[in-house]
């Protein structure tokens, strides 16, 4: 039997206009009123993670930040948060600054950029945050950050993540979660590792546990899970490691997902 369901939420739970099915709300409710832990583990950061949760009615809590992050959606304070170290913050503002590359932080539930541009505004995340521009990231007084982000166009990005693990080496866990972003956090952070931690505290073991997703940053949560499922749109690299492949996309696979294990 079953006992958690976790869900990463866009190109997962959500539709491409960002919303959640009446159905897929009102089957989730009824797996939470049996007693399932329903959470959601996500890149994005709390408040969108908590407005989800609250259409849902998830009360457990969240995984944000890609694992940075575990909090409440009712609680203003995290369970559990994880920052980049403040040197290797610092190394990636300026390895940005230099290569000319767009730069996105994190801090105190606000996004933090240099100068906003065409990439702060695809970010879903801003319509739930405000987005503080600073100027120069070196020079603002900033406090600590879960997630730092940087994005461009897909062909140029392997060469970004080559430069940052040339000079970074494993100091920082690094995913992407849509083809024009990377996405670095402190090398301990993973979905993963704050699902496991979440998990414990409610006494589960990762083999009654569920989970979703469709992107590389997922990889590590569906091993993690007694079943790791991808929804249909998930990507071929993400399909292949997947305990069990939707045959539906985004909330319609989810709900799959439920009606076949729950």
């Amino acid at each position: 039997m079953y006992r958690m369901l976790c869900l990463d939420l866009d190109d997962t739970l959500l539709l491409p206009d960002l919303t959640i099915p009446q159905e897929v709300c009102g089957a989730l409710r009824a797996l939470i009123d049996r007693g399932v832990l329903v959470t959601l583990a996500t890149g994005r950061m709390f408040p969108s993670a908590q407005k989800y949760a609250r259409i849902v009615g998830i009360t457990a809590p969240l995984v944000c930040y890609n694992g940075a992050v575990i909090r409440a959606a009712s609680d203003d304070a995290p369970q559990f948060a994880s920052f980049l170290p403040q040197p290797v913050a610092r190394h990636i503002m300026a390895l940005a600054a230099r290569e000319g590359w767009y730069l996105q932080l994190y801090n105190n539930d606000r996004i933090v950029v240099a100068e906003r541009n065409a990439f702060t505004e695809r970010d879903g995340d801003l319509l739930n945050a405000p987005c503080d521009e600073v100027g120069d990231l070196l020079r603002a007084e900033l406090g600590p950050t879960p997630k730092m982000m940087t994005a461009g166009n897909p062909d140029e990005l392997p060469a970004r993540l080559s430069r940052l693990r040339a000079t970074l080496g494993d100091s920082l866990y690094i995913a992407t979660s849509k083809p024009y972003l990377l996405e670095m956090m402190d090398k301990n952070v993973s979905k993963a590792n704050s699902l496991a931690r979440l998990a414990e505290e409610h006494g589960i073991r990762s083999e009654e546990a569920v989970a979703c997703g469709d992107s590389t940053n997922d990889a590590e949560m569906l091993a993690w899970a007694g079943v790791g499922c991808c929804v249909a749109n998930g990507l071929p690299a993400l399909k292949a490691r997947a305990d069990y492949v939707c045959e539906r996309e985004r909330s319609y696979g989810v709900l799959e997902v439920m009606e076949r294990f729950f």
